[in-house]
């Protein structure tokens, strides 16, 4: 609950209403303590009033609350909040001492108050979810089509906050309306209402949002809810530590076998399968983040570019095969993440064969990380659409600009790298394509290899237009467009990668359904993962093969799409 700073409506001074008044604060869970000296933004303490001695002392609890201890052996003044009787209650300024007798308890007696401040007005109420009692929250994105889950973090009449996952959260617009939001507890109780975003920030370590949601029903109803789930939130909070647990729990947090289980698992990025792809995640999140800042009107980071490009490049050094494969494996990310971390990857490891310096491949990575960013900022009507007109591809054009907008800060990034990689890696040879028009030698190498890097990935993943074209496929194309890509960056390319890259899914003529681990130096598969065979379709499969056992599944026969095979690499 939030401190109280302004006018009480009613100040009470009657011995038997303050006798009523003090009963129902004694309540398990109504109770917060708030110390004078510290600032009105300042996190009430839960405590418990444990016993009230008319006309002589109120006896607290702070056994649960070693927070509190320090202040109040120190006799800090503090006032005592809570709810009583449908109102907001607080009492004067008190001070305390402590009291011995109970073993394993912490408790301390202060004065009988002589008035008591009530607010009636039910907007003041608010409670913090504390840990262990987690509840899932379920919103419907009317623009997206889908449903996003998170976690409720707090409650008030107002509104709530929510945490969520950064991939979910980018496809949050401040004051986008939602007409559902739902709370679903332990018990199974749920609790929904409509509303609109307030705000969506990164928290500090770049891996999960807030988003502030508003009610926009204040009707009495939702007004009786909300208190209602207040008060059980902070009684909840109370029993929390308490030895023994010898307050009964809330029945909001205590978990019902004829209930299905709430999708709090769902609150979390689940965990990837690798190692590697759980670290590529991080970065993954960091490009998540930066799509909420350029949302927001805010620029790219420039230190976070800078540490985050040195992440990646470590990551590559490290082990270049597990982080080609983990590219493949981000698929819970919005695509134009999954898109900038393939072609930064790629484009890196690609330029590695021609001995280019560290720092040159550091801003590489960097501009391609970033270079589709600007398409956070595009309407999703225009991203789905299946077919563009001339003034829809000029609008589709203008993210390269609005990205070099926002990334003027990152000074430390050589700007010739960021021009031709980031700004250029969509023109064509021929002028056809964006934003200049370039053609020719107007289009430096790095760009040349960039555009090939960008088009093969960008054909392998499906758009509202088209499916995602085979690797067979989009080679054949590429090497029969010299007009448009430059072949000798295409013939690279294709010899650097082969023709099953890592991370693909193929089949063999044995029938076995694998993944692609590893490349042996002719650029054939060298290492597999089998997870089933064409001929049992519904037996899953989790063997390793290479050298003899690899010989024995026999030759690749064709490709396959992830997405129609239902498999996953994670």
């Amino acid at each position: 609950m939030e401190s109280i700073t302004e006018t009480p409506n009613n100040v009470v001074e009657h011995e038997r209403e303050i006798a009523a008044l003090l009963e129902g604060l004694s309540q398990p869970g109504d109770v917060s303590l708030v110390f004078e000296d510290e600032d009105s933004g300042a996190e009430p303490i839960s405590v418990l009033l444990v016993d009230v001695e008319p006309q002589s002392r109120l006896i607290l609890d702070v056994t649960a609350a070693p927070e509190a201890v320090g202040g109040l052996r120190a006799e800090r003044a503090f006032r005592l909040t809570g709810q009583a009787q449908g109102a907001m209650v607080a009492t004067p300024p008190l001070t305390a001492t402590p009291l011995d007798g109970v073993a394993g308890r912490v408790r301390f007696a202060c004065g009988y108050p002589e008035r008591l401040d009530v607010w009636h007005r039910r907007n003041a109420f608010r409670a913090e979810i504390g840990p262990g009692m987690a509840v899932a929250i379920e919103m419907d994105l009317a623009s997206k089509g889908k449903t996003v889950h998170g976690e409720l973090i707090n409650l008030s009449l107002g509104g709530c906050l929510i945490r969520l996952p950064l991939g979910e959260a980018v496809d949050l617009t401040q004051g986008e309306p939602l007409k559902r939001l739902e709370a679903i507890f332990p018990s199974g109780q749920r609790f929904t209402t409509p509303g609109e975003v307030r705000h969506v920030q990164a928290d500090d370590r770049w891996q999960q949002a807030m988003v502030g949601f508003a009610f926009n029903e204040a009707t009495p109803r939702l007004e009786r809810q909300v208190w209602f789930l207040v008060k059980e939130i902070e009684r909840e909070r109370a029993r929390t530590g308490i030895e023994g647990k010898s307050l009964s729990p809330s029945a909001l947090f205590k978990a019902s076998d004829k209930v299905p289980e709430a999708p709090v698992s769902k609150v979390a990025k689940p965990r990837y399968a690798t190692p590697m792809a759980r670290r590529l995640a991080k970065v993954a999140d960091f490009l998540n983040g930066q799509m909420l800042l350029l949302k927001q009107g805010k620029p790219i980071d420039s230190a976070l570019l800078s540490r985050n490009a040195d992440l990646l490049l470590g990551l590559l050094e490290e082990d270049r095969e597990a982080l080609l494969f983990a590219s493949v494996c981000l698929i819970r990310e919005p695509a134009v993440v999954q898109h900038g971390l393939a072609v930064a990857i790629r484009l890196a490891d690609l330029l590695d064969t021609r001995s280019a310096p560290r720092e040159l491949r550091k801003a590489i990575l960097a501009a391609a990380m970033i270079h589709d960013l600007g398409k956070a900022l595009l309407p999703d009507s225009l991203l789905e659409s299946r077919e563009l007109d001339d003034e829809q591809r000029a609008q589709l054009h203008q993210h390269v600009g609005w990205l070099a907008a926002r990334a003027n800060d990152c000074r430390w990034l050589d700007p010739g790298v960021f021009a031709s990689v980031a700004l250029a890696l969509n023109e064509r040879l021929d002028g056809s394509g964006y934003p200049e028009g370039k053609r020719g030698e107007a289009l430096p190498e790095l760009s040349r290899m960039a555009a090939v890097v960008d088009a093969v990935d960008a054909m392998g993943r499906p758009r509202a237009d088209r499916a995602a074209w085979s690797t067979a496929a989009i080679y054949r194309h590429l090497l029969g467009q010299g007009q448009a890509y430059d072949v000798q960056w295409v013939q690279r390319y294709v010899r650097h990668f082969g023709i099953h890259p890592i991370g693909s899914l193929v089949r063999y003529s044995s029938g076995a359904v694998t993944w692609i681990h590893r490349l042996d130096a002719q650029r054939q598969p060298a290492l597999v993962h089998v997870v089933r065979n064409q001929y049992s379709p519904n037996k899953r499969i989790d063997q390793w093969a290479q050298g003899r056992e690899l010989a024995q599944l026999g030759s690749i026969e064709a490709g396959l799409d992830p997405a129609t095979e239902v498999l996953s690499p994670v």
